[in-house]
């Protein structure tokens, strides 16, 4: 069961990397097209700088995914730095359930956002809902606020790096 989980945990990985890359790739590509044209062509698409906007938001969140993956958010943690591994752990736990707070809260409320666009459809671009372009939001925040949750209830099991809670890590051996 184990060796399944590992398996699967390392597709979805994969697919988040991908997804991240192709986001990148798509937009440097669009843009120095775009560039191109305008500058050599007298041309461009019209749609293009609307599109490159919503893919800035999606490699945005996409990337904050990803950190959160690999617990590599920006964090302030002078107080875990200083103190024992027990008390560390708990600051880490605490840190970890608000993050995941936040971001479930974050997550309900764009999703509402995004039923409100997707009850009122508004075209972005071309012929792209608003809703969709947005709809990158309430994933990403639920993907987050859970790796937080599972991070909270692992965290009292594994041991942290020596020095309390530094080091951008919060327990030895990576992501759990």
């Amino acid at each position: 069961m184990r060796e399944w989980l590992t398996r699967g945990l390392r597709v979805l990985h994969w697919l988040e990397d991908g997804l991240l890359v192709g986001l990148l790739l798509t937009m440097v590509g669009l843009a120095v097209l775009q560039i191109v044209l305008r500058n050599g062509f007298d041309g461009g698409f019209l749609w293009a700088e609307s599109f490159l906007r919503v893919l800035v938001l999606w490699i945005g969140l996409a990337g904050a995914m990803a950190a959160s993956r690999e617990h590599r958010h920006i964090s302030i943690d002078i107080l875990g730095r200083f103190l024992p591994t027990p008390a560390a752990k708990v600051v880490a736990v605490f840190n970890a359930l608000f993050t995941a707070g936040i971001c479930a809260a974050l997550a309900w409320y764009t999703f509402d956002f995004v039923k409100m666009e997707y009850e009122a459809p508004v075209m972005a671009f071309a012929n792209v809902p608003t809703w969709v372009c947005e709809s990158i939001m309430p994933i990403a925040f639920t993907v987050i606020a859970l790796r937080y949750l599972l991070l909270a209830v692992l965290l009292p099991w594994r041991a942290l790096p020596q020095g309390g809670g530094g080091h951008g890590l919060p327990f030895e051996g990576g992501a759990p």
